[in-house]
């Protein structure tokens, strides 16, 4: 296509100068990087055949979904060093190859424990080894304007293959089996890190041998970020504040039932080992010894407040996106396909919001503050939406996904807006300090994914189990020794997130609990589920708001990088 004088106009990120090495490098990236996104969100409508086929729980498999998260986030400020001292090239190759063989265990898995170590442990790795990778080398391929365009449309990429996960990954789910899309992955990347191998040039992106790996840092790091998600999780099982069971590690009870609970404990302990990390880090820096990432570029506004706000704008749409397929699973018996078309408005949203917030950026007509804050107030009222709009009486896939549809469709659309602060946060630092920020940004992401799906689980977990608790007590039709039972049952088997009015009635019955007393309880269990979603949505609503306070705080315009930014 041609302008007016004859000049060549070209569609999407690039420029006419681009050569075709760059581009089929970005295609490359662009597409892996959609499949991981795709991969982190595609399980989260066959939670019902995982439980079936692995014979676990909801339980498990939310904790696998949250580990993998956590193992990303975990090792990413590593990985991102590695490819400082290595290459960048020959980092992302690894992580393919683990990736790779992370997918083909989790895609043969006949247990929920091979699962965790393939998708969550070894897929997780694999992950974080590809994406600072990843990052830097179009960081250093590209400048300017290009790069602006370039990083925008690789943050739309993730977000397109979040929302097209559970869409896609329903119907494979649905019409041959989930463990395809892992075979589906471990392919596509193989293709893909294979291709980058034989056609990107290494010498673009030479390592930096440096010094001695930081190995207390990897340790600490590792440590504290571990403690922090392990509290998370934990808080569904054992309450926030007061512990609903005993907490036994290794056969010692460290915390008893009705005390403290475990998870003010875990979180101050993970902070504690945090600003430890913090310390050793400056330690080094002050020695003039390598380090593992330079704390110091979290003195940069820009930086600190972006990547805070990154965090938040990824662990509301993944924590609603976590709520909404347990409880169209629970309470209507969805299975993958249903869950996925009634999750459909999510990408379309996406897909709507993106591409104009990034084109009135780039032509100065708004700033990624405003669009931030944009993002937050649409997955507020998305979240809220949710939550006043979904009814237990609704009958059939099309009365449930039109009910849902609004709130589903504003949070899309602020995740859609998200994509492009991406590009703020890698333009903020000094060219050496770019590995450090991309290490930074990338936990901070996988660590909202993590945190979003355990506190949506919490919080669900948490009020469903006091409004089930509240239901029995005030009951009429059961029996004052049946309400001791019900009650005792619930406080040590915390599951009754994944328990369907069939399967409540099923285990009811088995227990001599029938009649009236039956039926009775399976309309507490439905008025509880009710309950426990409109508050979670609620309180991921509140967590937006928080989210638009720290976007508050970013800077009404990005410093210019154009003529001096990494890349140059």
């Amino acid at each position: 296509m041609h302008g007016r004088n004859g000049e060549r106009r070209v569609r999407g990120p690039f420029e006419s100068g681009t050569s075709s090495a760059a581009r089929t490098l970005f295609f490359l990236l662009a597409a892996e990087n959609l499949l991981i996104n795709y991969t982190a969100t595609a399980m989260n409508v066959a939670l019902s055949a995982l439980v079936r086929d692995l014979h676990t729980t909801l339980t498990g498999v939310q904790s696998a979904i949250s580990l993998y998260a956590l193992v990303v986030a975990a090792f990413m400020i590593s990985s991102s060093k590695l490819g400082r001292r290595h290459g960048y090239r020959r980092t992302f190759v690894t992580g393919g190859g683990i990736f790779v063989l992370g997918a083909l265990l989790s895609a043969l898995a006949p247990s929920l424990p091979f699962l965790l170590l393939g998708w969550s442990v070894l897929q997780g790795l694999g992950v974080a080894l590809m994406l600072p990778s990843l990052m830097a080398m179009l960081t250093a391929t590209f400048a300017g304007a290009v790069r602006t365009k370039v990083l925008s449309t690789l943050a739309m990429t993730s977000g397109i293959g979040a929302a097209a996960g559970p869409v896609l990954g329903g119907l494979i789910t649905n019409y041959l089996t989930w463990r395809l899309s892992f075979l589906l992955g471990a392919t596509i990347t193989l293709a893909v890190t294979w291709l980058i191998r034989c056609t990107v040039d290494a010498a673009p992106f030479p390592g930096r041998p440096g010094q001695r790996f930081d190995s207390p840092g990897v340790l600490l790091s590792t440590t504290g970020l571990v403690l922090l998600d392990v509290a998370a999780l934990s808080a569904g099982r054992y309450g926030l504040l007061r512990a609903r069971q005993d907490f036994v590690v290794l056969g010692h009870t460290l915390l008893e039932r009705g005390g403290l609970s475990p998870v003010p404990v875990l979180s101050g302990m993970g902070v504690a080992v945090l600003a430890a990390f913090a310390g050793w880090e400056l330690r080094l820096v002050r020695s003039g010894r390598d380090p593992l990432v330079r704390v110091t570029v979290l003195q940069n506004r820009t930086v600190r407040t972006g990547i805070s706000t990154q965090l938040m704008l990824i662990l509301v749409p993944n924590g609603m996106l976590f709520l909404v397929p347990v409880f169209l699973q629970t309470t209507f018996g969805f299975g993958a396909l249903h869950c996925g078309v009634v999750l459909l408005p999510v990408a379309l949203g996406l897909m709507t919001a993106a591409p104009p917030t990034a084109r009135r950026i780039g032509r100065g007509r708004t700033t990624h503050r405003a669009a931030a804050m944009g993002a937050f107030v649409y997955m507020g009222v998305g979240c809220v939406a949710v939550a006043v709009l979904f009814s237990p009486h609704a009958q059939g896939v099309a009365a449930v996904g039109l009910a849902l549809a609004p709130g589903i469709l504003l949070i899309g659309l602020g995740r859609g807006m998200a994509t492009t602060l991406t590009d703020l946060v890698q333009s903020a630092p000094d060219r050496d300090e770019v590995s450090d920020v991309t290490g930074l940004s990338y936990t901070a992401g996988y660590l909202g994914s993590s945190f979003g799906v355990a506190l949506a689980g919490a919080l669900m977990t948490t009020s469903l189990l006091y409004a089930f608790e509240a239901g029995v007590n005030d009951s009429r039709v059961l029996s004052p020794a049946q309400k001791d039972f019900v009650t005792r049952s619930v406080e040590h088997q915390v599951q009754i997130t994944a328990v369907s009015d069939d399967a409540l009635r099923t285990k009811a019955m088995s227990r001599n609990i029938t009649g009236t007393a039956v039926d009775g309880l399976v309309r507490i269990n439905a008025r509880a589920r009710e309950q426990a979603l409109a508050v979670s949505a609620a309180g991921m609503a509140v967590l937006a708001v928080a989210g638009w306070l720290m976007a508050l705080r970013l800077p009404v315009r990005a410093r210019d990088r154009d003529s001096h930014g990494p890349g140059t």
